[in-house]
């Protein structure tokens, strides 16, 4: 493990104690993990303030990682559909956290829906991609990308995206790495055609 996944991975271990113990000492003892983990991070890290503020946020439930659902779609001309953040400006697949309540797949079908103005069809599972391997950050995520038709699409600008467009791979500029990378697009592009799937 990188250093940044190993101060990821203790703090993790610390919240687990926190919840789980009940001996006064080790609880103390997590705690003291727990204010010495910053110090550590100040020497060498790759993380933003950001992400350093969030994962040493004091945690009330077992530490587990979250889930994130995206939509592979491509149209007759092999595009790929993006939506363009509103507030960073940068492109990225449509999707969003998982959400309770929903299974994946309602999920997926109601981020389509709110954020591309997309009505459409889940064809299958392309990817399961662990963030961890592929872009470290404050949280890790696993991310389900399923391959998806689009039915009809009629986009308004929203809350959180300004723009959906079918875009090259090739000729896409400014796309949200924390969310999907070059990579990870290339190798979804090929399972797409293959029928394969992959899981981190």
């Amino acid at each position: 493990m990188e250093f940044d996944e190993l101060i990821k991975r203790l703090n993790a271990v610390a919240d687990a104690g926190l919840f789980y113990g009940k001996d006064v000492f080790d609880i103390e003892r997590y705690h003291e993990i727990k204010a010495i983990l910053p110090q550590l991070l100040k020497h060498s890290t790759t993380l933003t303030k950001e992400e350093l503020t969030d994962l040493f946020r004091p945690n009330n439930s077992y530490p587990t990682p979250m889930i994130d659902v995206r939509a592979f779609i491509q149209n007759e001309e092999k595009e790929i559909l993006f939506v363009r953040d509103k507030m960073q400006g940068d492109w990225a697949l449509p999707g969003g956290y998982g959400e309770i309540g929903f299974t994946p797949s309602e999920n997926l079908l109601k981020e389509l829906k709110e954020e591309a103005g997309v009505s459409g069809e889940i064809e299958r599972l392309l990817a399961i991609f662990d963030t961890d391997k592929w872009q470290p950050q404050g949280k890790q995520y696993y991310k389900f990308v399923f391959k998806c038709k689009a039915l009809s699409i009629d986009f308004l600008e929203n809350s959180e995206t300004s723009e959906t467009k079918f875009i090259k791979r090739s000729e896409l500029t400014n796309l949200s790495v924390k969310r999907t990378t070059m990579s990870q697009l290339s190798l979804l592009e090929k399972l797409s055609k293959t029928g394969k799937q992959y899981i981190d």
